[in-house]
Formats: C-alpha cells, structure tokens, sequence
C-alpha cells in the first residue's frame, strides 16, 4: 500500500548497485535503460504520473505528448464529455481528404438545448482512437483534454523513481539478474550466483505486487461506496468518473 508518492533520483539506485563487486562497472545508460524496462513489465499506475495535456483538433485529429504512455480517457472541451474507443472502420481521420461532417455541432447543439433526438435522428456519439502519436476524433475541430500515464523524468531527462523501499530493492534486483545473466551467458558468471539473484528478485518482485495492489484506506472507502450502490449509474464514464465514489442517499417522502 503506497499511501504518499515522493521521488528519488536514479543515481540512488547506481550508487547502491556499484557497491557491489561485481557491478563496479556498471553504467547510468545501463541502469536507466533497465528502469525503463522494469516499469513496462510491472506497469503497476503508482510507478507513473497521471498528466492532463489541452490538444487542438483539426481535420479529425490531433498531436499527443510526447512523454505519453498509456491514454486514460479523452475528454472534449465543449460539450464536457468523454470519448470512447472509436469503432467505426472508416473513420474520417484515416481518410487522406476527410468529409465534411457536422456531427460534433449537432451533439453540442443538443446538449445545450437539452433536446435528446430519437433513434431515427440519432447524432454519432464522441469517439476516439490512436494511431502513433496522432489522435483521430469523430469530429472535425475542437479542443480535447486527455488524461494519461507518463514516467517522470527530471531536469536532466532522467526518470524519477519513487521513494519506496519495496520498489528500489525490486528495481536493483532486476539490474542484478539482467547484468548477471550476460555474465552467465558469456561463462563469466557461476549458476549458483545467478539462481542466488533470480531468487531474490522474485521474492522482492512478490513484496512490490502486494505493496503496489493494495489499495489504501481512502481508496477502499470509494470502492465500498460504489459496491453499496444500489442503483448503478450509467454516466459515469461520461463526466469522468468525477462522482464514483459519492455516497448514495435515500430519499425519505
């Protein structure tokens, strides 16, 4: 359970693994390329910093960050909504000259006015997907917010690593059984000492799932809340998540 997110430089990390005599050579390239590497494969959300970037839209698409690794939803500015996953094979964006459409101008036209049309005057809904660092919409123009997981980095560019016992053993045990099982590969290296790093890896890869899955006391209290709910909401996913976890009252007459 990770209650409070705080930071350390990577160079921590190196300066404990150095330590030992048998990674005195070891390199800061060699440790951050394993950081990265690392968080990929445990891809737990504490390892990664939850950012909102503004992105203009034009001709049904749009430029993502460039420190973007996963998109946690997208939200359009006007109208308050949020995407979903597009699934129209003909989208628009893909085409080389995009029709002219005016779907986005109706939907916002009928929200303001509070009009819901019939199936028969039924108006595309907001939708999105992701090619590369482009994102297509199903509208033309606008201005979208997205929500999303980046690795922190610092002033230098290198990632920033949280501040947790758990974690750093967990990362300088990986490093460990990536340098040493070249060593072994090579005969430079004896069995015993590689299953000796494997084994400890896997009993502090064990510490930092259960460190980083369980939820913390506030997060179970939102997770109660919304299991005690006796009418499930169908909008959630609309205003972005905002009123998950709210207490449900009843209404007394």
């Amino acid at each position: 359970m990770v209650t409070e997110i705080q930071y350390t430089n990577i160079r921590r990390v190196l300066d404990d693994l150095v330590e030992h005599p048998l990674l005195r050579n070891l390199t800061l390239e060699q440790v951050v390329r394993h950081t990265l590497r690392f968080i990929s494969l445990h891809g737990y959300p504490s390892l990664y910093q939850d950012k909102i970037a503004e992105i203009e839209i034009k001709d049904y698409r749009g430029l993502l960050p460039c420190d973007l690794i996963s998109i946690i939803q997208v939200k359009d500015l006007d109208t308050g909504i949020c995407l979903r996953a597009m699934t129209d094979t003909f989208a628009q964006g893909l085409r080389s000259k995009p029709r002219e459409v005016n779907a986005h101008k109706d939907l916002l036209n009928n929200i303001q006015n509070e009009y819901i049309p019939p199936r028969s005057e039924h108006v595309e809904e907001l939708s999105f997907k992701t090619q590369g660092r482009v994102l297509f919409t199903s509208f033309p123009v606008g201005r979208v917010e997205v929500a999303y997981k980046a690795i922190p980095v610092d002033e230098d560019g290198f990632p920033l690593l949280i501040d947790n016992e758990t974690y750093l053993n967990a990362l300088e045990a990986y490093i460990k059984v990536k340098v040493f099982t070249v060593r072994f590969d090579t005969n430079n290296m004896s069995a015993g000492v590689l299953s000796n790093a494997q084994t400890e890896y896997a009993w502090a890869a064990h510490l930092l799932q259960s460190e980083m899955t369980t939820p913390s006391v506030s997060e179970m209290e939102s997770i109660t809340r919304y299991l005690n709910t006796l009418i499930k909401p169908v909008t959630h996913f609309d205003n972005g998540f905002k009123n998950l976890g709210d207490r449900e009252y009843r209404r007394r007459y």
